[in-house]
């Protein structure tokens, strides 16, 4: 588990060769550890300032601020070495890794456009896009002989 986390961090810029299934839930499991870490620390921090100072709406505004401002600056460090994750892992699913492009930059353009509020349908694409993109990071290892 942490052999894998460390390459993680290790390949940070390897957009080559592949990754193993293994080698991505085990990075995904961490990262979901970490935010969630971070999101009961920083909950329980602004609940707690909260009520022992008895003005919920600053306290619990400035815990909230603290709490975010360091989960975008953790996924700020860790967007590059997931996506050449990502990269690799859709290699080693034998699926071309310029895929990305439409299975996450796709979804990306379209869910800050004015479109995916308006319009079910895009939702629909959003989503189904997502899932694909989902299932080649856990499809197995294309057998390399």
């Amino acid at each position: 588990m942490i052999k894998a986390y460390k390459q993680f961090w290790k390949n940070y810029f390897n957009f080559t060769g592949v990754s193993t299934r293994s080698e991505f839930w085990w990075v995904f499991l961490i990262n979901s550890i970490i935010y969630a870490v971070f999101a009961l620390a920083f909950g329980g921090v602004a609940v707690a300032t909260s009520f022992a100072t008895g003005h919920a709406d600053k306290s619990f505004g400035i815990a909230a601020l603290i709490g975010i401002a360091v989960c975008i600056l953790y996924w700020i460090a860790s967007v590059i070495p997931t996506i050449s994750l990502y990269f690799r892992r859709y290699r080693d699913a034998g699926v071309t890794p310029w895929f990305l492009l439409i299975t996450y930059g796709v979804p990306a353009v379209l869910t800050r456009s004015n479109l995916y509020e308006k319009h079910v349908l895009v939702q629909t694409l959003v989503l189904i896009i997502s899932i694909i993109g989902f299932i080649i990071l856990v499809m197995p290892s294309k057998d390399r002989k």
